[in-house]
């Protein structure tokens, strides 16, 4: 009965990812213009994550620049945010080692989450972004349907962002770049 209940809820995550992704690429969801505070939006993020990364023996380095807001929906940057570290701490390996930074730069606020996990070769990098699709090795190692990085790119494109997968040797780098509120649109 566990067993059902978990794949239930699992089709049920599912199918709420691809409504979300599904409203946001066809414009249906009305534009949020609310000034939201990166910054602590990262720590909160972190902060929740940071039981299962200790428990793994992770370590989570921080580097957030303060006072950098970006216009947008705070529901979806956190969970834009959370799908990142979450992937992150999935592929790090126990007593791996994560970055999270937050910056200033000349085209926006730079999001950065690194691991010292496998990364994703570089053929795979623009297909990560199809909904159902999984790097082969992780088919059967990890859980997952194959849709969250699907709705990240979904996010960072209604936020007008852009959204850059590189190497961390060893690892995956993934830059988000969202507009900053004293920038024009």
């Amino acid at each position: 009965m566990d067993r059902i209940i978990e794949d239930c809820d699992s089709l049920l995550s599912s199918f709420n990812a691809l409504l979300r992704i599904s409203a946001l690429e066809s414009g249906s969801r009305p534009p949020v213009h609310a000034e939201v505070d990166l910054s602590a939006l990262l720590g909160d993020v972190v902060e929740l994550y940071e039981p299962v990364a200790n428990e793994r023996n992770i370590a989570l380095q921080l580097s957030l620049a303060g006072g950098l807001s970006c216009p947008g929906d705070t529901d979806l940057l956190f969970q834009m945010s959370a799908n990142l570290l979450d992937n992150a701490i999935k592929y790090t390996p126990d007593g791996g080692r994560i970055e999270v930074g937050l910056s200033r730069q000349p085209e926006g606020n730079e999001i950065v989450v690194a691991d010292s996990g496998p990364g994703i070769d570089p053929l795979d990098r623009k297909n990560v972004f199809r909904r159902f699709f999984r790097v082969e090795s992780s088919r059967g190692e990890q859980p997952g349907h194959g849709l969250g990085l699907s709705l990240v790119q979904a996010i960072v494109h209604y936020h007008a962002g852009r959204i850059l997968l590189d190497d961390n040797e060893p690892g995956l780098r993934v830059e988000v770049i969202l507009p900053a509120v004293d920038q024009p649109g």
